[in-house]
């Protein structure tokens, strides 16, 4: 599982429903969680070999992936770059430019950001040291009830019966790396990402939410469209943030799309939520090579991972 943001250790909890199916790996990409900074760029390119990287050292020669926004379109570079590794994809909360004109701003908006990036990151790596002194002011700031309720309610429908994960979530996207994440956000638009669309085999499940602000419906439409073999499932009346808001439906799509040995045209009622579909190209897992159980934590659960600094 690739995370886009982790909240800490609560979020063991969202992928912890598909212990007993798949053993489970959350991975925090390079400055996002507790995996520390890189000192070479983290364009999505470089952290699609990470991830590989990092399943050659546990000895996983087959896998199936599911990303969370940023981590989804990581996940995209992975199954296309290495189409044998990965046998199912799941993206969540992802979207791509709807039209035309959509694509072109972005594709122009990312050139002329590479570029600058190209010529500041030096500038902005030296100030990473002085950054970091002013982590326990973030984490106080980001802490203040005022403060993470407004962020989080604009990434979810609904604030969680748990304060304190909102809490710890906000804490932890607050304190991620600055440079990372503008190298993550010009990232977002690389024209790399719709390459691997046109060349990506693997069978997908794409989860979107019809209250998602981040990435709204619109966008992963656009998306499902470019994907070859793909279901789409809407969740209805839920935010950025689906495994945590509505916990039982998301696990429920997934958990049915990595054990079923067939899923046709007919099969969108087995899904159970309103808005699910399947495109013409159906995927037929049953053509799929079987994949064996991966190596976790021993303890039924998921393995919460952080890479080693570059």
């Amino acid at each position: 599982m690739l995370r886009c943001v982790s909240p800490g250790e609560q979020n063991r909890s969202p992928s912890a429903p598909q212990s007993d199916v798949r053993d489970l790996y959350a991975l925090d990409l390079p400055s996002h969680g507790e995996t520390p900074v890189r000192s070479a760029a983290t364009g999505p390119e470089s952290l699609a070999r990470l991830v590989i990287d990092f399943a050659d050292g546990l000895g996983l020669d087959r896998f199936e992936l599911n990303g969370h926004s940023w981590g989804a379109a990581v996940a995209i570079l992975v199954a296309a770059h290495w189409p044998d590794r990965v046998d199912r994809l799941v993206l969540t909360s992802l979207g791509t430019a709807r039209n035309a004109l959509e694509r072109l701003a972005l594709t122009q908006a990312h050139h002329q950001m590479s570029l600058a990036m190209a010529l500041w990151r030096p500038w902005l790596e030296m100030s990473r040291p002085w950054l970091a002194l002013s982590r326990p002011a973030i984490e106080w700031f980001g802490a203040q009830p005022l403060v993470y309720r407004a962020i989080a309610g604009h990434v979810l429908r609904r604030l969680p019966a748990d304060d304190a994960m909102a809490r710890v979530g906000v804490q932890g996207f607050l304190s991620t790396d600055p440079l990372s994440a503008l190298e993550c956000a010009i990232g977002a638009g690389s024209p790399a990402f719709l390459s691997a669309l046109e060349t990506m085999t693997t069978p997908t499940l794409l989860v979107n939410a019809d209250a998602d602000a981040v990435m709204p419906p619109s966008g992963a439409h656009g998306l499902a469209a470019r994907i070859r073999n793909v279901r789409e499932a809407r969740l209805d009346d839920c935010g950025h943030l689906p495994m945590i808001e509505q916990p039982e439906a998301y696990h429920r799509l997934v958990r049915e799309f990595l054990t079923s040995t067939s899923l046709g045209p007919g099969s969108t009622e087995s899904f159970g939520v309103r808005g699910s579909r399947s495109t013409p190209e159906a995927i037929q897992v049953a053509d799929v090579p079987p994949v064996s159980r991966l190596k976790g934590d021993g303890t039924g659960g998921p393995t919460d991972a952080r890479l080693a600094p570059a």
